[in-house]
């Protein structure tokens, strides 16, 4: 049965890192008994085609894949594509939106159809910001995400390394397949990119605690983009806080990820 120690030296740290709080004998607890049950993926379906943007009867742009609608509920209907988008915030008793003054809570449920006004998408990245569908279906597989594509990353380097995995391995994330691309990923053990993933693969691929035999595990253990050998730059690598250090510290007795440095 695998156990904390069986993991690669940076992923041990790092799982240690993120359960402090169950220390040591905890996390590695979390390992023994996650054998053999791999972790879940988005439950998001993979697109049957690349998406693309079309012009909706109410002046917005709309993201298809395929004969699906994904700003929208499921099923089309008689009257269209059903769409549903959630608007609230709080407000000062002078009308002016205010986050921290909470005398007014107001919220918006906004329901419509959209029917489309030709066939012919667009590529995603060249509708603005304005023009694109805030919607989302209920009750679907898309519900929690939104599909339009990332900003521009705010460095020249970055942006220069997403055009290149999508040149390469394609726009959609390396690991689930199902999610747009959003966000560069990089193995800190050799600092080079292992990826293109999307919000929610990124924030949760290092939490995975199977040596093997999972989608996340095989993902960091052989990158897709491990041949391409992209340098992420070091100087936008994440640096934990001090104080965050020292809870850590205080949790667990040592700083793991200086452990795992102090090895390279």
């Amino acid at each position: 049965m695998a156990t904390l120690d069986d993991l690669p030296p940076y992923r041990r740290a790092k799982l240690l890192w993120d359960n402090a709080h169950f220390g040591v004998w905890g996390v590695d607890q979390m390992v023994r008994e996650a054998a053999g049950t791999p972790c879940r993926l988005t439950s998001a379906p993979v697109p049957d085609s690349p998406r693309m943007a079309v012009l909706g009867d109410d002046g917005r742009y709309h993201l298809m894949s395929g004969d699906q609608m994904h700003c929208s509920k499921k099923l089309l209907v008689e009257q269209g594509w059903e769409h549903r988008q959630d608007c609230s915030w709080w407000s000062t008793s002078a009308g002016a939106v205010q986050a921290g003054d909470y005398e007014q809570y107001r919220c918006l449920d906004q329901r419509w159809f959209v029917n489309l006004v030709g066939e012919e998408g667009v590529p995603l990245d060249s509708v603005p910001a304005g023009l694109r569908c805030q919607g989302h279906g209920y009750g679907g597989p898309y519900e929690s995400f939104h599909y339009w594509p990332p900003p521009p990353a705010r460095t020249r380097e970055v942006r220069r390394l997403r055009t290149a995995l999508v040149e390469a391995l394609g726009a959609d994330c390396h690991l689930c397949h199902a999610l747009p691309g959003a966000m560069v990923d990089h193995d800190y053990a050799t600092g080079l990119v292992r990826g293109l993933l999307c919000r929610f693969c990124n924030r949760v691929v290092e939490e995975c605690p199977h040596v093997d035999g999972c989608p996340k595990a095989d993902y960091m253990d052989s990158p897709p983009a491990a041949h391409l050998e992209l340098p992420y730059p070091s100087y936008l690598a994440w640096t934990p806080k001090a104080s965050t250090r020292a809870t850590k510290v205080n949790l667990l007795g040592f700083d793991p990820l200086a452990e795992w440095r102090s090895l390279r």
